[in-house]
């Protein structure tokens, strides 16, 4: 069964400029090898008049997962993440995916960005499934806010490289 939370924050930017920067192959390059840990790297991308999707890996080292999800996976992780967005009037849309190569466990969603008074409000709909009998569940809870606060990192992070790139 999976779990489901919701994410959002406000940046001080327009949801104009985050589908720029969202659009923008240099962004993801430059996030990638300023946050994306080590051995990150760009599987695709792709940007034309219709949105952008983007494809990329991550790494995570056995050492650091928590000690209840060692007990099931005995390797390091590979995490293939997908993200595609497009734009609609002021505001953009879009889906993530994230999913343990080879692994049980995945986590996707609809995400959003429009403007507000502040700048814009970007939001996630975070569902995380991992097909474990016994621990799934436990796992599936500890992800969800794993998975926020990663996203709260990497939209931190857009909203410095845009007041850096495009501001």
């Amino acid at each position: 069964m999976a779990r489901r939370t919701e994410y959002a924050k406000e940046l001080p930017c327009t949801a104009e400029q985050v589908y720029e920067a969202l659009s923008s192959r240099q962004y993801w390059d430059d996030r990638i090898a300023e946050i994306g840990g080590t051995k990150a790297s760009m599987v695709g991308f792709e940007a034309s008049d219709s949105g952008v999707e983007v494809e990329y890996q991550q790494f995570i080292a056995r050492s650091k997962l928590p000690s209840i999800a060692q007990t099931v996976i005995k390797n390091d992780m590979i995490i293939i993440r997908k993200e595609s967005w497009s734009l609609d009037g002021g505001a953009a849309s879009g889906t993530f995916h994230g999913e343990m190569k080879g692994g049980p466990g995945s986590v996707s969603g609809p995400r959003s960005v429009r403007n507000n008074d502040n700048g814009c409000v970007i939001e996630a709909t975070i569902e995380a499934r991992v097909s474990f009998p016994l621990v799934g569940g436990k796992l599936e809870k500890l992800l969800l806010p794993s998975v926020e606060n990663l996203l709260d990192g990497e939209d931190d992070y857009t909203a410095k490289w845009i007041a850096k790139n495009l501001a």
